[in-house]
């Protein structure tokens, strides 16, 4: 009887996902993974059509991790945690970089803000 329970709840549990999954998409998606029997089945569908890192995007992040500067008002710890968020997304959006790279990047960004702190004091 307890199986029977635990069977009857897993159940509800997995149409409810395929329903929530069903329900986030805009009506011209959804014709195309309604399909899909199981959330489990819906899932690797929608992750292999857009699971992968369009080239647009990549250069978007490859852009915005290159452009960003310390700003004055901006810690130490609080300018490490956005170079860290950044790399860690680039990575993930398959970008690799070197941890000389990385260490590279946090310097060059680092000095320029030094750089005017050391030109006001003289």
């Amino acid at each position: 009887m307890r199986d029977q329970e635990a069977y009857v709840a897993w159940k509800r549990k997995k149409r409810i996902a395929r329903i929530t999954l069903l329900s986030c998409m805009q009506d011209d998606f959804m014709c195309g993974f309604e399909e899909y029997e199981t959330a489990k089945g819906m899932w690797e569908a929608l992750k292999e059509k857009f699971g992968t890192t369009s080239a647009t995007k990549l250069r978007r992040l490859n852009q915005r991790f290159n452009d960003y500067k310390k700003r004055p008002n901006q810690s130490m710890r609080q300018h490490l945690r956005v170079m860290s968020n950044m790399i860690r997304e680039l990575k993930n959006d398959g970008q690799t970089m070197s941890d000389e790279q990385q260490v590279q990047a946090v310097l060059r960004f680092n000095a320029s803000a030094y750089k005017i702190n050391l030109v006001s004091i003289e």
